[in-house]
């Protein structure tokens, strides 16, 4: 399917066999069409859209340009890419608010790469400063296009895809519909065609809910961290839930890491690296924070409360379960949290409450220890009243000093 060069590295990445959201959409983008593409999270959507993209440019020149949300999608594209890229002897960049502007603008006009992925901050910026020129771009890729715009506003977006060249291909890949991809072509101009594979991926992720008050939900977590093969992403819905409860959790013994949107740049490699390797099982995390992470071999994530919206729980979930792997999502929560997930998620996914089983979890309620009521009542009605025993204490008198007795003998 692929060029020679892009094969070949490919196999020796192991992956050979693409995944349904790559077939799908490969001869569409190379032959330049605008399309949609909606697969579910961990599904390989980065390869769906870079590795055609990279044949044609190689092909037809240009410039390709990858938008993504956060500096940490783009750097991990680009990180992904970019094997790819060199086996075709062209050139990557990532163009991020969190990088140094002047550095990046220094290799931009050395390198002159021929494939861009940036954050929509340092794009704009580079784009109004005329450092990237519209006309010579040939392919927009919008990933992660059902959230850009909580980075990017609409009317921005719009301007450049209707200021792109005739034969510029627009591509908005994503893991649900959003505003963009609904009205696509009235916002672009573009006549794009729909790839909508999720309906026919299977997947390999469980949801579970476990029934815990809050001041029980750390010892829960304690046990949740000594489950087997446990690997796992603990998310919650604000910067200030996650470090108050981290503030708690770290008077117990299980070591965690805090992946927080305040951190620094150096501050957050060092603990994705950390998690990465296994130093510690256990990330805490925000939705801003971790969204599009492609975190290798996390086999559960936890929701500390119920999210708000379906969206969210789709994204958090696709933490687990990549690319067909067995995963576990589990929320924590009471009786009425339960029937809120329950029809929060009505349409999208079976929740089903989880117990703990060992080193496991498991559907089946534990059995209660049956207590035999009459034999018990049997026993208190013939039990006989135990009697008083007087004068007990002489038999256990002191035998030492006696000062009546003295006194008596004294007389």
């Amino acid at each position: 399917m692929y060029l020679e060069p892009i094969q070949e590295v490919l196999t020796k990445e192991n992956k050979t066999k693409p995944t349904l959201i790559q077939k799908s959409t490969y001869e569409a983008i190379t032959s330049g069409a605008s399309v949609v593409g909606l697969a579910k999270t961990g599904t390989g959507k980065t390869l769906a859209y870079g590795l055609p993209v990279i044949e044609r440019i190689s092909e037809i020149g240009g410039l390709a340009i990858i938008l993504e949300p956060t500096t940490e999608l783009a750097v991990q594209t680009r990180d992904a890419l970019l094997a790819y890229v060199k086996a075709m002897g062209l050139k990557v960049l990532a163009l991020v608010g969190a990088g140094n502007r002047k550095r990046q603008l220094e290799r931009l006009r050395k390198e002159k790469p021929q494939i861009l992925v940036c954050t929509p901050g340092r794009f704009f910026d580079f784009l109004s400063d005329n450092r990237i020129k519209v006309d010579q771009i040939t392919s927009l890729v919008i990933d992660e296009a059902d959230d850009i715009l909580e980075f990017a506003k609409v009317d921005m977006l719009s301007s450049l895809g209707q200021n792109l060249e005739p034969q510029a291909q627009i591509l908005l890949f994503g893991a649900s519909e959003s505003t963009i991809t609904r009205n696509c072509e009235e916002l672009f101009a573009h006549i794009f065609l729909l790839i909508d594979v999720r309906p026919d991926q299977k997947s390999n992720v469980k949801h579970g809910f476990l029934q815990v008050s809050n001041q029980y939900k750390m010892q829960f977590l304690q046990r949740l961290t000594k489950l087997d093969n446990f690997k796992g992403i603990l998310f919650f819905d604000s910067t200030e839930t996650e470090m108050k409860f981290a503030r708690i959790f770290a008077h117990s013994k299980t070591k965690f890491s805090v992946l927080s949107s305040q951190a620094n740049k150096q501050e957050r490699e060092r603990i994705m690296s950390q998690f990465k390797a296994g130093k510690s099982k256990l990330l805490f995390a925000t939705d801003l924070a971790a969204r599009g992470l492609d975190i290798p071999d996390v086999t559960y994530v936890i929701n500390f409360e119920i999210p708000s919206e379906v969206n969210t729980y789709m994204h958090r979930s696709g933490r687990t379960g990549r690319m067909n792997k067995e995963g576990q999502v589990i929320t924590l929560g009471d009786d009425h949290d339960f029937r809120d997930l329950r029809k929060l998620l009505a349409d999208s996914y079976q929740i089903e409450r989880v117990y703990f089983a060992g080193y496991h979890l498991t559907n089946e309620r534990p059995k209660k220890a049956k207590n035999d009521d009459s034999s018990s009542q049997k026993q208190i009605v013939t039990k006989p009243e135990a009697k008083h025993k007087k004068k007990r204490w002489r038999n256990k008198k002191n035998k030492g000093y006696h000062p009546h007795k003295r006194r008596k003998e004294g007389k």
